[in-house]
């Protein structure tokens, strides 16, 4: 008698618990009732199957930043070369990975390996007929890039979507490759709006610019 007793004490309290903390705050947001703020703290929170909202998959173009290491490490040759007083008759960007120097002199050889010292950290220099170079991005140096590309991405969303006000957002990476974000944002009836937040394009890009004195 007396464990029948407990047994049903414990689901009364139980019962009383789950209303309190899980069914009137909900009762309460949707007819209006008072709320203490302690209680709003602890309600449970609703996902997209229960409370709708926008999923989205998106994939970082990685490729970018690639690319922008390549072009950012060919106008450090080509500055490098002109303070070295190094003519070489170009110097060009083939693809996201690898860049290209054209016509050194034979006899600066020697002088044009000093100039790339710093380019050989992250690239590999293959030497090739009539004074040509190709610069190739070293694996682990993309691997890295790319890695740090979609960390960036992911913090660039989860500052943009706290404009948004969601409170439970899920922000993570996914995919195979590894460059897809996957962002759920419970609640959210905008869809538009957070598109246009979380797809807008963030980057900061510095080049060397070439000025005459005013």
């Amino acid at each position: 008698m007396q464990n029948l007793r407990w047994k049903i004490i414990t689901i009364l309290v139980v019962l009383i618990v789950f209303s309190t903390v899980g069914v009137y705050p909900m009762a309460a947001a949707r007819w209006g009732l008072p709320m203490p703020g302690w209680l709003q703290n602890q309600q449970i929170k609703l996902g997209l199957d229960l409370k709708g909202g926008v999923h989205l998959v998106l994939r970082v173009q990685t490729d970018d930043a690639l690319r922008i290491e390549t072009e950012s490490q060919s106008e450090r040759l080509r500055e490098a070369l002109r303070t070295a007083n190094i003519t070489a008759s170009s110097i060009a960007v083939s693809s996201p990975t690898e860049f290209k120097v054209e016509g050194v002199p034979s006899d600066r050889d020697a002088s044009f390996r000093d100039a790339a010292a710093e380019a050989d950290t992250n690239f590999n220099r293959l030497p090739g007929a009539a004074g040509s170079y190709t610069f190739t991005l070293k694996p682990n140096v993309q691997l890295a890039l790319r890695e740090e590309a979609v960390d960036q991405g992911r913090q660039t969303i989860e500052r943009r979507v706290n404009e948004l006000g969601v409170t439970e957002p899920s922000i993570a990476e996914q995919g195979a490759a590894g460059d897809q974000i996957l962002v759920q944002l419970p609640g959210i009836t905008d869809v538009n709006r957070a598109k246009e937040i979380i797809r807008s394009t963030g980057l900061l890009e510095l080049k060397i610019v070439e000025q005459t004195p005013s």
